[in-house]
């Protein structure tokens, strides 16, 4: 598929310039962490003085990880739930090993229970901020790795960028939604596996097919959004009813000794800049239902030009 070269990766919000330095901070933040909890093992073995910020009820915002995250506490990723459980690890993590250098101190014994529990939290704490990089990583990955097309992610930067030129220029534009049939079946009665290689197969046979500047999007589980730009519905039902007709014609190989043949159902919409890209999704979508209840394998169009 013809890539377009200006998405520049802006995908709700957040850019690629803005994500890579935080994972460059995340990930110099967990080796400050590894070094901080290998000075802590030091002090509790080897009867060194504790650090005084270790002691402090505000650890948690004394150190260097503490202090990258709370200047990101109000950003646009406060509300991120990875975001949020590396935040409580981390606090737990210091409050932990305060209880521990204050037993210490005190000329108490450490518990092997209350050393477990410490160790089991800063091994938590590794995993939500390795979680963390890789929700930050999802935020910018474009495209679906299962077929190899632009996914959900992409999908809201680049159909509000056509919205915005179908309005400004008055060329129209076509959303279509494109739904395997009887999925579920495909995968209960072959694997899942066996339904992967079909969602590749079918889609790239779109792809191959569909004119270079036209775009794919996974949009979730067996759904497709597919854009094509400058185009009427009239346009589009044709090439898709043609595209549809002949994929039930391709047999796809589920395992070694079966082949299978598949159908879709389409909806879809035009796009001319007066209903808000949502609405044209959901007019599409609609038209999708309707294409399922007059028993699917066939295309049907919203609103007809």
């Amino acid at each position: 598929m013809d890539i377009n070269k200006d998405f520049s990766l802006h995908i709700e919000g957040t850019s690629l310039g803005d994500v890579l330095p935080l994972l460059k901070d995340l990930a110099n933040g967990l080796t400050n962490h590894s070094q901080w909890i290998k000075v802590l093992h030091r002090t509790l073995i080897c009867d060194e003085l504790p650090n005084e910020e270790d002691l402090s009820s505000e650890a948690h915002h004394l150190c260097k990880f503490g202090k990258w995250y709370y200047e990101l506490s109000e950003s646009e990723f406060k509300n991120d739930p990875c975001f949020i459980e590396t935040g409580d690890l981390h606090i737990q993590v210091h409050d932990k090993a305060r209880k521990l250098l204050k037993e210490k101190l005190s000329g108490k014994a450490i518990s092997s229970q209350e050393y477990n529990d410490f160790t089991d939290t800063a091994n938590d704490f590794r995993i939500a901020v390795q979680n963390l990089q890789f929700s930050l990583i999802s935020k910018v990955c474009a495209v679906d790795h299962l077929t190899g097309v632009w996914n959900r992610h992409a999908m809201s930067y680049m159909i509000n960028k056509e919205h915005e030129r179908a309005r400004r220029t008055g060329n129209g534009n076509v959303v279509a939604i494109l739904d395997f049939d009887d999925f579920k079946k495909i995968n209960d009665q072959h694997g899942h596996l066996a339904g992967d290689r079909v969602l590749k197969t079918a889609i790239k046979y779109f792809v191959k097919n569909l004119r270079k500047y036209d775009i794919v999007f996974r949009y979730g589980g067996d759904e497709f959004l597919l854009l094509f730009p400058d185009t009427n519905t009239n346009y589009a039902s044709k090439l898709l009813n043609r595209l549809r007709q002949n994929l039930k014609k391709l047999p796809i190989k589920v395992n070694n000794t079966n082949n299978i043949n598949i159908s879709v159902s389409i909806g879809m919409s035009k796009m001319d800049g007066q209903s808000t890209s949502a609405e044209v999704i959901k007019m599409a979508d609609n038209a999708l239902i309707e294409a399922k209840s007059e028993g699917r394998d066939c295309v049907r169009v919203w609103n007809l030009e």
